[in-house]
């Protein structure tokens, strides 16, 4: 491992539970991890340790062996039961190989013997923080990855689907670089009349027209070898000698290197039954359109429904914090009520000794008496001031709470929207593309 520097690096997101019933050791280990690692957890024994992992997620759990109520290793088999992928080390005060062993059985992935020595304590920490951030980005990049290949997956059946419509209207070839004809779809061969083998290796010539002048053909060549695509009308003529128009569309193919690659050409047959069905390739785009269009405004709206959500969630935790200001406020007046109760109560007392010591000036002393009754009632009428502000406060508490019900129930309407919306606009998509599939 390198300087401790690298350690904070990899730990500084990481949380530990830490398990030492010796509190001088204990807070000498807290005060070093702390510098490291985002938040440590202390407790004082297994019993203890295992209470807290039962509560809360730890990144990495330290503990002592012997400890009162449930030993470390007790209380690591726990654990590993509760998760047995949790990561636990072992630090002790004994070379114990019994210990040892069973460690070694449930998987402990550290052991340290006391008196620590930091650099070793620092070279496990540092190998078992550096496992778990690397497992964190691990499951972070499958996530991403998922995520992509879902995405091509759906991207690819929809060009397969586009494929197969565009083969169903269009005559379709590809060739090499060198013009060899490398694959004709079923449509080339109908229209042309010459089968796969018969095409497959030759060069369009074959089904070139003789009225057709060369200049046509260079330019077509000229551009596409330059990288760019040619659109035209050419006269074809079939294996019988039969004529046959066609709107043309070659387009140059490149390698992952940008490199030409081959040719791949797209063609209409501009009789009136073809045209109609160019006319429908025309709506299969637009209707592609149409559904980019319809997704960006989906993926918009989602992202404004996840703005919102966020938002939401602020204000819940905003809320929160004026609950707990509320609760601090209502537990200082109620200490002050208790202490407004007793000194009421000790001013009583005193009267009432007064009274007892000074039977000789009664009236004298009902006087101060009156007074003091006054200065009870101000006293007392404070204190019912206290316990009805005291209410008031606790029903603002209940109001805020209500409130609180309110914003969770519309997060989690806004989480239902969101996903409604996910599964609307998928189905939203594929029933606009099988209608109009169905009308044509």
């Amino acid at each position: 491992m390198g300087d401790i520097k690298e350690l904070q690096k990899v730990a500084s997101s990481l949380n530990i539970l830490y398990v030492e019933d010796d509190e001088d050791i204990a807070k000498t280990i807290i005060s070093y991890l702390s510098k490291l690692f985002k938040e440590v957890v202390y407790a004082a024994n297994g019993k203890e340790g295992l209470e807290l992992y039962q509560q809360a997620q730890y990144d990495i759990v330290i503990t002592d062996i012997n400890m009162p109520e449930m030993s470390g290793l007790e209380m690591a088999t726990k654990i590993k039961e509760i998760n047995n992928k949790q990561n636990i080390i072992i630090i002790s005060a004994y070379s114990d190989v019994k210990n040892f062993v069973t460690s070694i059985k449930l998987g402990i992935d550290g052991y340290i013997i006391k008196p620590t020595k930091y650099a070793e304590m620092n070279g496990i920490l540092y190998k078992l923080s550096l496992k778990i951030k690397n497992s964190y980005e691990n499951n972070i990049n499958e996530e991403q990855q998922k995520f992509l290949m879902d995405h091509i997956r759906q991207k690819n059946i929809l060009l397969r689907q586009y494929t197969d419509v565009i083969d169903k209207v269009a005559i379709v070839s590809k060739t090499d670089l060198r013009g060899k004809i490398i694959y004709a779809n079923d449509f080339f061969c109908d229209v042309s009349g010459y089968t796969q083998e018969e095409v497959i290796g030759k060069t369009h010539s074959i089904v070139r027209h003789e009225d057709m002048v060369k200049a046509v053909y260079v330019e077509l060549w000229k551009t596409i070898q330059s990288g760019k695509v040619w659109e035209g009308t050419l006269k074809n003529k079939t294996k019988k000698g039969e004529s046959y128009f066609v709107h043309a569309t070659i387009f140059p193919i490149f390698d992952d290197k940008n490199n030409l690659a081959e040719y791949i050409g797209i063609r209409f047959l501009t009789t009136k039954e073809e045209m109609e069905k160019r006319e429908f390739k025309r709506k299969v785009r637009s209707s592609y359109q149409e559904y980019k269009k319809s997704n960006n405004e989906a993926t918009k709206q989602i992202k404004l429904l996840k703005e919102q959500l966020s938002n939401q969630i602020k204000n819940d935790h905003m809320q929160n914090d004026l609950i707990d200001g509320f609760k601090t406020r209502l537990a200082k007046a109620s200490s002050q009520i208790d202490y407004y109760e007793k000194r009421i109560r000790k001013i009583e007392l005193e009267q009432e000794k007064k009274i007892e010591s000074h039977g000789k000036s009664v009236h004298e002393m009902a006087d101060r008496l009156k007074e003091l009754n006054k200065d009870i009632s101000k006293r007392k009428e404070l204190t019912r001031d206290l316990q009805e502000d005291n209410e008031t406060k606790k029903q603002e508490i209940l109001k805020l709470n209500n409130e609180i019900i309110d914003q969770r129930n519309i997060i989690k309407g806004l989480r239902d929207t969101i996903k409604n919306i996910d599964e609307d606009n998928e189905d939203k998509n594929r029933a606009s593309l099988f209608d109009k599939f169905i009308k044509i």
